[in-house]
């Protein structure tokens, strides 16, 4: 896990997605975005991230990657799945708000700078980072200029 950044009044935070360790320990439970990072993930490890991700109460993910805008489409047919499925599945109280950048530093300038929400404040952005780190520089670089 990286050192936390604080930009534009935000915590921002970078965890990799590796199955050997628990890595949704390091989401936070309240007021967050996620960023996910995705070019090249099976299906499966996809799934398990978006369950992890509503599970910890995410208020808005954004999907950067050469996979943004599936994995934007997956998230968002999940979360229309748990709202009419008979069996209720969890879901947080509050919408949870879908975007797809394919800038990569774009994505992530929008999501620590421009992403809001009317109805509670965004507190914390995790990267989530699910290359094994292949994209590091790039997000440090996207880091560094904001």
């Amino acid at each position: 896990m990286q050192p936390d950044y604080f930009l534009h009044g935000r915590k921002v935070t970078l965890v990799e997605y590796d199955t050997a360790t628990n890595w949704s320990d390091h989401l936070p439970y309240a007021n967050w975005l996620c960023v996910l990072v995705s070019d090249d993930r099976e299906r499966r490890y996809l799934d398990e991230v978006i369950s992890k991700i509503i599970a910890k109460d995410v208020c808005w993910v954004a999907t950067i990657g050469n996979q943004c805008e599936w994995v934007h489409d997956l998230i968002d047919e999940e979360i229309v799945y748990r709202q009419v499925d008979i069996e209720p599945l969890y879901l947080p109280k509050h919408d949870i708000m879908t975007t797809f950048h394919r800038d990569f530093a774009d994505g992530i300038w929008f999501s620590i700078v421009a992403a809001h929400d009317d109805y509670f404040e965004i507190e914390t952005v995790v990267i989530l980072d699910l290359m094994r780190g292949a994209r590091k520089e790039e997000i440090q670089a996207a880091l560094n200029n904001r």
